[in-house]
């Protein structure tokens, strides 16, 4: 009997999965009009940017921990969406493009370690699910670069934020020291 019942729930199983899968293959775009499925990746090397001199963290031979080095620099380093892609837009307090469409992401480069993110989307305190990613972001070659490699210490971090429904408007995102000086640092940026 309990076979039978095990048997009969997984062959349900397989006729959801296999109608789910059918039915989201025959999404269409209306004519003209791009889909974007998935944001493409952040590439750090498309925006390069010098890492200063005082960031570049040595772990003395044979440590395992170092303290975690507090809030230094804070930029939204680019704003995605269908209508444009990513722009990148360190030291822009506006974006160039007239952004828009089903899809609308921002990302905050933060260098060093803080402990109670706050993102805003035109006043709204946005929830912690729409920080999608979360990237470390170490020092290669005297510029701040990701993904990090065995090895090397990380001193940042790429926040990756969705605010899809949105057209446009202020973004703002603000974090705390995790550790001495305690600071806060915050950072915004209007979106056309």
């Amino acid at each position: 009997m309990i076979k039978k019942l095990n048997l009969t729930f997984l062959l349900s199983l397989v006729a959801i999965s296999s109608a789910t899968v059918h039915a989201e293959s025959q999404i269409v775009a209306p004519q003209g009009q791009e889909v974007l499925i998935a944001f493409p990746e952040l590439i750090s090397s498309e925006k390069a940017i010098p890492a200063k001199v005082t960031d570049n963290i040595e772990v003395p031979p044979g440590a395992v921990r170092a303290p975690a080095p507090p809030l230094t620099q804070m930029w939204v380093y680019a704003v995605g969406s269908t209508n444009c892609g990513w722009e990148y837009t360190v030291g822009l307090s506006v974006t160039t493009c007239d952004h828009g469409g089903a899809q609308l992401r921002t990302a905050v480069l933060e260098i060093g370690y803080g402990s109670s993110r706050i993102a805003w989307m035109n006043g709204g305190v946005l929830p912690g699910s729409a920080m999608y990613a979360s990237t470390p972001v170490c020092i290669t070659g005297g510029y701040y670069s990701w993904p990090c490699t065995a090895g090397q210490t990380v001193v940042g971090f790429l926040n990756e934020y969705n605010v899809d429904g949105y057209q446009n408007g202020i973004f703002k995102y603000q974090n705390t020291s995790i550790n001495s000086p305690w600071n806060t640092m915050s950072v915004q940026i209007s979106i056309l």
